[in-house]
């Protein structure tokens, strides 16, 4: 069985986590592969990434109550199943509108892992350290967006869009029996009335009601959803505006992960030495910025797809270091509700990346500055979320 204080359980919870990063990240190359082979508009085909979104989210207001329930295996287990048998009905899928279908239920049943993960963390940490482990896990998640389109694009290139669903199906039924046979349950003490109408509606009040939960919750939701407005345009905006190849699509990600991890890292290092308000801030900071450079960067067309690529990095090193932080904090006051707690985190974070990535889809005109213009949006807005609900003195 894996410990709690192994690396093994950081590798788990990291797999976990990437469970529906790489169901987004693999398939992105394939996007207008499906447009060609389904004849279907730009944003129907989207729709395969914007209902995975949805489902995520909706998914997790089941699962983490569940958990809080029964405990986070099983939910873990059934959750894996759903997501296995949506990902085969994916990969043989005949028509648009079964594999959209197929990507909403798979949404579903694979935000266990990305929720469960940030659950049991809070089930064996707090404070600072819950925010170390959560950088931890930003790291071994950010191999998703490293290896997911590159891999993706070679199997489009040498397969077909198919074995992208294939390859997923094999990664979940991995996971699968490792969590069956090594994950031991975290959940000391299950709330027996956690299914409860009237339980879950308190439940719910309690982290919408506080400024803390809900305030860091925004923080969370909105940094992410500038990597979901990337997400969304940049196939488009790569290949047929930049003419990057769809086999070398993936590069670009391989160097985003790389300011991921070291974003994780340097939030790991600085909380050592700084208080985590201080750390927060200039985390914020460098979203700014990083947005600023991309639509600078859009508008001027300088540096072609190079140049937005290095402001987005320095939005994604900021964000590496403002989400885990956030998420310790919304996650610190309610303990003996985790599960919950973790669940409506991600529904924040999923719905803003899902408003964000209908934005930039429904405001794409060929060229690259709406994409730039809703990151910067988003940056904005997260800033001004902490101003107006959370700014507290920093401390030393």
């Amino acid at each position: 069985m894996i410990r709690s204080d192994s690396r093994a359980l950081v590798a788990l919870l990291g797999a976990m986590t990437a469970l529906t990063a790489l169901a987004i990240d693999m398939s992105l190359p394939a996007l207008p592969a499906l447009s060609t082979e389904f004849d279907a508009s730009p944003e129907r085909v989207q729709l395969t990434l914007s209902l995975f979104i949805i489902g995520y989210a909706i998914g997790q207001l089941f699962h983490g109550p569940l958990s809080d329930r029964f405990g986070r295996k099983p939910i873990l287990i059934a959750g894996l199943v759903i997501y296995v048998g949506a990902s085969i009905v994916c990969a043989l899928s005949r028509s648009i509108g079964l594999l959209i279908v197929a990507r909403l239920v798979m949404g579903f049943g694979g935000c266990v892992g990305p929720v469960l993960a940030r659950a049991v963390v809070r089930d064996h940490y707090g404070g600072p350290h819950a925010a170390q482990m959560f950088s931890s896990l930003t790291a071994v998640f950010a191999l998703a967006p490293l290896v997911a389109p590159t891999i993706g694009g070679w199997l489009l290139v040498h397969f077909s869009w198919r074995a992208i669903f294939v390859v997923l199906t094999l990664f979940a039924g991995t996971l699968f029996v490792v969590i069956l046979f090594g994950f031991t349950e975290s959940l000391t003490t299950p709330d027996a009335d956690a299914l409860r109408f009237g339980r879950l509606v308190r439940n719910y009040q309690t982290f919408l009601a506080s400024r803390t939960c809900l305030g860091y919750a925004l923080l969370n939701g909105l940094c992410w959803s500038g990597i979901f407005a990337f997400l969304s345009a940049s196939p488009f905006v790569f290949i047929t505006v930049y003419g990057v190849a769809p086999e070398h699509y993936g590069y670009y990600f391989a160097v985003l992960a790389v300011a991921l991890v070291i974003g994780a890292l340097s939030n790991k290092r600085l909380l050592r030495r700084h208080a985590h308000e201080r750390v927060l801030r200039w985390g914020l900071m460098a979203t700014v910025a990083g947005g600023v450079a991309v639509l600078a960067a859009c508008v001027t067309r300088w540096g072609g797809a190079g140049g937005v690529m290095a402001g987005f990095m320095l939005y994604i090193w900021g964000q590496a270091v403002v989400a885990p932080n956030a998420m310790a904090a919304a996650l610190e006051p309610i303990p003996q509700m985790a599960g919950t707690g973790a669940a409506l985190l991600g529904v924040v974070q999923m719905g803003a990346g899902a408003i964000a990535g209908y934005a930039v889809d429904a405001l794409y005109d060929g060229t690259p500055v709406p994409m730039g213009a809703v990151i910067l949006a988003t940056a904005l807005s997260t800033v001004g979320i902490y101003f107006a609900m959370l700014r507290r003195p920093a401390q030393a």
